[in-house]
């Protein structure tokens, strides 16, 4: 389960929409400048459109211009990049699995609860991965990983990460020798 208090800046669908309709209120400002001006050509009013209504054209368009790019780049984003501070727990042994880590910097540990007391069974650091094994098996969590320094992590969803394995069969190979040694770490303890 993930911590409530790791919260990284997204542009959220509110933030979107307010965005939005900050462009269609510049555009429709534009649109009766426009209307006045043809209403009644005075020299104030040609000044005020012609001064403000290539400013708030602009504007429009870059919001308009910048939603899309946003919503386009996310729909076709892979990660999620997330930063987690020091001592956070990313989640809980017996979770369900829905994303794997992939450790751009920082430290974590994989920690097992067994009779009670907590172990720490790794230590992973930049280029490492973890969260796969529930991805794979889908099993829980078999175990709980808290950052031990702040992390930054690309989190890659079930889907994605069971798609990169069956096109990309070398990482698939990378990826079932890592859960061979971690089960068989864990079969040693």
């Amino acid at each position: 389960m993930k911590d409530p208090a790791i919260k990284p800046w997204r542009l959220n669908s509110t933030s979107t929409r307010a965005l939005l309709i900050g462009a269609q209120v510049l555009a429709l400002i534009i649109f009766f400048l426009a209307l006045e001006f043809l209403w009644s050509t005075t020299g104030g009013t040609l000044t005020l459109f012609s001064t403000f209504a290539p400013a708030l054209t602009l504007l429009a368009t870059i919001a308009v211009f910048g939603v899309a790019a946003y919503r386009f780049l996310k729909r076709h984003s892979l990660f999620e990049i997330e930063d987690i501070g020091p001592g956070q727990m990313i989640f809980q042994q017996g979770d369900e699995g829905d994303c794997a880590y992939f450790i751009h910097s920082g430290e974590v540990e994989v920690v097992r609860k067994e009779d009670g007391a907590e172990q720490v069974v790794a230590r992973l650091t930049k280029g490492e991965y973890f969260g796969e094994m529930a991805l794979i098996s889908n099993a829980p969590r078999n175990a709980t990983v808290r950052s031990a320094t702040p992390v930054r992590v690309a989190i890659l969803g079930k889907q994605n990460f069971l798609s990169m394995l069956s096109l990309m069969p070398h990482t698939q190979e990378d990826i079932m020798k890592t859960v061979n040694v971690r089960a068989m770490r864990k079969a040693e303890q």
